[in-house]
């Protein structure tokens, strides 16, 4: 079965980003592994130096003062604060670098499993629609096949059967017709719950991808503190540390922390702007010996409804957007943004879905088939013994902002729907804020 999780930006983004995260974090417990050693080679060091400089002293102690024995107490003494400068240098790499570094690694672990959960169900629900679809058409698919045979037998047996046998088919033929508008009805709300669980997925992937760049940039910045506290303790130690002093401080001069963000985002972001939704189109078994146009228009009477709602929806948010002064709070934008947006996937599926029920309609008219852009992307595939559509949306990779949205729709990017020269409900296809 086809995966609709596979060419999306978002993901791909999502995973990179992750990928860089994992090697980021990679490298710093190395680093932490390395300064633990560091700290242990201090401590152990500066327990040996004070050894030493008990001994000596000890031995002078015995010694009868002079000023050669003088000489060697300020030996003792300078052994005990090199002992006291290497023994703080180590207790300071652990309390100021090795335990908060632990400590932030141990809460990105756990926020970033909490990412990975959340988009991992997210993508379930996804998948979980798709499946979900695909046995309500092929339940639908039996139901039409079966509800055509009986059609055809009350059709063919009207002047052979009794009027008591004719009236039990044509019992028989109202319970097939309830089960057929039941289970379609069934199978067209899973596709449209498609447009939310997709859009829900890839802000989710969003969100997180948000949130991880976040944990990246305080994981630098942990790395920036800890380096320029570790060149601060080593410079006490004088002239003979003044050496490696310098190369570290000028390397650290040259630290941008802001320069190191930007190259993460850079390395990590999709080389492709365009991201492009995949949503399952609704088919329906037609037979053009029993040519059912007026079926075919009572679906298409639907999309155009559904179109007029969410149109008027639309005109409402708008509405809504230009008069209340609290959206123009930040938070507010962007809920509002999520959910034009939402509101104009839906309307790209329906005018996807209006275009190919017309295009049915118009082989079983015989009329010329339709032309539109979004027949360019519309795409079928085969699995065992039927035939799917699907249709890809492009989006921007990036959430678009509110005022963007709101401007592009105030001047005139939306056409209310017509009839068709037929006389059919046929709604007009809508260029929607998206390009398709």
């Amino acid at each position: 079965m086809r995966d609709p999780l596979t060419d999306c930006s978002y993901n791909k983004g999502y995973k990179n980003l992750k990928e860089f995260s994992q090697n980021g974090e990679d490298f710093c417990k190395q680093v932490t592994s390395i300064l633990q050693q560091r700290a242990n080679l201090e401590i152990n060091y500066s327990k040996g130096l004070q050894k030493l400089a008990v001994k000596l002293s000890k031995a002078l102690q015995t010694t009868k003062k002079n000023c050669l024995v003088s000489a060697w107490a300020w030996v003792s003494e300078g052994m005990k604060s090199a002992a006291d400068l290497h023994q703080k240098l180590g207790k300071a790499i652990e309390l100021e670098a090795i335990k908060p570094t632990h400590q932030v690694l141990s809460v990105h672990e756990k926020k970033k499993k909490s990412l990975d959960n959340e988009v991992e169900k997210a993508a379930n629900l996804v998948i979980g629609n798709w499946n979900q679809q695909l046995k309500a058409k092929k339940k639908l698919m039996v139901s039409t096949k079966k509800h055509e045979a009986l059609s055809q037998l009350v059709e063919s047996s009207k002047q052979t059967v009794t009027k008591k046998e004719k009236q039990k088919l044509l019992s028989k033929l109202k319970k097939s017709t309830e089960k057929v508008a039941k289970e379609d009805e069934n199978y067209y709300q899973k596709n449209l719950a498609g447009c939310a669980t997709r859009l829900k997925w890839e802000n989710t992937l969003e969100n997180c991808y948000q949130s991880i760049l976040e944990l990246e940039k305080e994981r630098i910045k942990l790395l920036y503190n800890n380096l320029n506290q570790y060149t601060q303790h080593i410079s006490v130690f004088g002239q003979t540390l003044t050496t490696c002093h310098t190369q570290i401080h000028c390397a650290i001069s040259k630290i941008d922390v802001e320069k190191d963000t930007q190259a993460l985002m850079e390395e990590t972001a999709v080389s492709s702007t365009e991201n492009k939704s995949e949503f399952l189109l609704t088919d329906y078994f037609v037979s053009i010996e029993w040519k059912e146009i007026p079926l075919m228009g009572n679906l298409i009477h639907r999309l155009s409804d559904a179109f007029g709602k969410t149109l008027r929806a639309i005109e409402r948010m708008l509405k809504s957007y230009s008069r209340d002064p609290a959206f123009s709070d930040a938070e507010s934008q962007k809920i509002t943004a999520a959910l034009m947006d939402e509101t104009n996937l839906k309307l790209d599926l329906l005018q996807a879905n209006s275009y190919k029920l017309s295009s049915v309609l118009a082989e079983l008219e015989q009329r010329p088939q339709p032309s539109h852009s979004c027949s360019n992307s519309i795409f079928k595939w085969k699995e065992k013994q039927q035939t799917h559509s699907y249709v890809k949306i492009s989006r921007p990779f990036l959430m678009k902002r509110l005022e963007n949205v709101v401007s592009r729709t105030s001047s005139g990017g939306q056409r209310i729907p017509s009839s068709s020269s037929t006389g059919n409900p046929l709604p007009t296809i809508i260029w929607g804020w998206f390009c398709w």
